[in-house]
């Protein structure tokens, strides 16, 4: 089966363990105190990158803590902090966009609904946003369109509120109609941070199946992200769905193709699959972006033996 060698984490870390108790028990502040000790402590690598991960996931959870408690300058703080840390999750850009709407910065607001839409052209909740902004802006028919292939797009979407939304648009209440659809919340919203959180931990108590839809769930609004790909990739190994896994670390590649370890990883599908000369040369691309890949040299290493 060859060597994979991926590890969770969890009790190799004290601040990261810490960090995890205290995000599931809601306490989001401690959370991101001890996932930042961790991001920038610890020595190993990989670790350190999942730090960064919740880290961004917990300073997400307190940006929309300060949005339902209606102080949005602080949760504009929190939700760029996260950004920072997590540039390609759709979702966070899309918390952002409601926080600038309800501060009247409406270019900014734009920005974020735009990057949320290059991540994930089939984000529902950020073309039901592009929707609202085409109606408010005139384009009425075009606007009608996107909302309905919002809902197609994420059945959530369609609470009372879209409907009334739908319904105001369709007697030509345009601006009623628009804001309406800013209201609009998914019915049942799931974090990515906090399901890619989710999947690490069924990985570490070996329930793979628990943690591959907790990862597909994850990205579903942070489909650009390559890790997630990548750790979705790693649940469907475990699995035996080797060529379902092997799509997600190619995926991972062409989101970051200097990522070492999905590249390796594409290697270990590969070499399941029987295809020998590609996984040698998926192997020799992970090493040519780090020497010391160690999925890859022990592949190698096999493969000399």
């Amino acid at each position: 089966m060859g060597f994979v060698g991926k590890w969770f984490g969890f009790g190799r870390n004290a601040h990261l363990d810490a960090g995890v108790r205290a995000y599931e028990k809601g306490d989001f502040q401690a959370a991101v105190e001890e996932f930042r000790v961790a991001s920038t402590t610890e020595p190993d690598l990989t670790l350190r990158q999942r730090a960064r991960s919740y880290l961004a996931g917990a300073l997400g959870r307190l940006g929309r803590q300060s949005m339902a408690a209606g102080d949005f300058a602080q949760a504009i703080q929190h939700l760029g902090d996260a950004v920072a840390l997590r540039p390609r999750y759709a979702d966070l850009h899309m918390a952002l966009a409601m926080c600038h709407d309800a501060v009247g910065e409406w270019a900014r607001r734009n920005e974020e609904v735009a990057v949320a839409l290059r991540l994930n052209p089939r984000y529902g909740l950020a073309v039901l946003w592009e929707a609202s902004l085409a109606m408010a802006d005139g384009d009425h028919a075009n606007g009608l369109v996107r909302a309905v292939q919002a809902a197609a797009l994420d059945r959530r979407l369609e609470t009372d509120t879209f409907r009334e939304a739908i319904r105001l648009a369709d007697a030509g209440e345009w601006d009623e109609a628009a804001r309406r659809l800013r209201q609009v919340r998914p019915e049942a919203t799931d974090d990515p941070n906090a399901l890619a959180m989710l999947g690490d931990r069924m990985m570490a108590q070996g329930r793979f199946a628990d943690a591959e839809e907790a990862y597909r769930m994850a990205l579903e609004s942070a489909s650009g992200y390559a890790d997630l790909h990548v750790r979705n990739g790693q649940a469907l190994l475990e699995l035996g769905q080797v060529e379902r896994a092997a799509e997600q670390f190619r995926e991972a590649t062409a989101i970051n193709p200097q990522y070492a370890e999905a590249h390796a990883l594409l290697g270990v599908a590969l070499r399941r699959s029987r295809k020998e000369e590609e996984a040698l040369e998926a192997f020799r691309e992970a090493l040519r972006h780090d020497p010391n890949q160690v999925i890859a040299a022990e592949e190698l290493k096999h493969r000399r033996l």
